[in-house]
């Protein structure tokens, strides 16, 4: 079995695969690194792969699932065979959760794609038709945004977690500024969509992740493919390339 943990800013997701069978899915605070799920369940796992963004954790986070598991536990870097030429400035600094994204959807549309991830930050990013990943851009998500705001403005209230209770067209502060993030990300989205297909290729894909990603889609005049498992399969994709693992 392989596990993969897809460890984010502010959570980090891991999932146990038997061959190409999702067998659990745990998701759990990015810095509990000793994560009660797994440590109950036991799982005749024989190898470990990791994408991280938080490289502060990668350590203890290692040492424990080489602890849990006595097998190897490896991490995304630039010399894994990921599927796709990286265009990058420099392709060892492109975030693995990017990477990730990228090759799961290349490898599923043989295609131009456009990826987008709505979590901590709203990233998007292009692959195109012969397998070069090109670029992304980097933008603030919906949580930071509303958090930010809240910071930098002494009149703006912190906003709770629902998603639903505004309007278009916003009649007092809180419905105004979920409207701005939400809406605005939506249009994010539709934007960049047009902008990309149009640098890319206009038959490119668009596949979008993400925990927010359920919120945002709503709000979007265009349809997207939607995949909430999509950087640990990735990460899946990427380990069986470079480790010639076959289950």
């Amino acid at each position: 079995m392989l596990l993969v943990a897809d460890v984010g800013n502010t959570s980090t997701v891991f999932v146990v695969y038997d061959g190409d069978t999702v067998v659990d899915t745990i998701r759990t605070k990015t810095g509990d690194h000793k994560v009660k799920e797994l440590t109950e369940k036991y799982y005749p796992v024989n190898m470990v792969f990791i994408s991280s963004v938080v490289p502060s954790v990668n350590e203890r986070l290692k040492k424990y699932l080489e602890y849990l598991y006595e097998c190897e536990v490896k991490f995304l870097d630039s010399k894994c065979d990921t599927g796709l030429r990286i265009c990058t400035d420099a392709p060892e600094k492109t975030g693995a959760d990017i990477i990730c994204g990228a090759a799961a959807a290349f490898d599923r549309y043989k295609k131009p794609v456009v990826v987008f991830d709505l979590g901590t930050a709203t990233t998007v990013c292009a692959v195109d038709r012969d397998g070069n990943y090109l670029g992304h851009a980097i933008y603030p998500g919906v949580r930071t945004s509303f958090d930010a705001l809240h910071r930098a403005a002494e009149q703006l209230p912190e906003i709770d977690d629902r998603y639903d209770d505004f309007e278009l067209i916003g009649k007092n502060t809180v419905s105004s500024v979920k409207s701005g993030v939400i809406i605005g990300a939506a249009c994010f989205i539709d934007g960049m969509t047009e902008r990309y297909r149009k640098a890319i290729g206009e038959d490119a894909a668009v596949l979008v992740t993400g925990g927010l990603a359920p919120v945002i889609l709503p709000y979007c005049t265009g349809k997207y493919d939607y995949d909430e498992f999509l950087l640990p399969e990735g990460l899946k994709l990427i380990c069986n390339r470079t480790y010639n693992r076959t289950k």
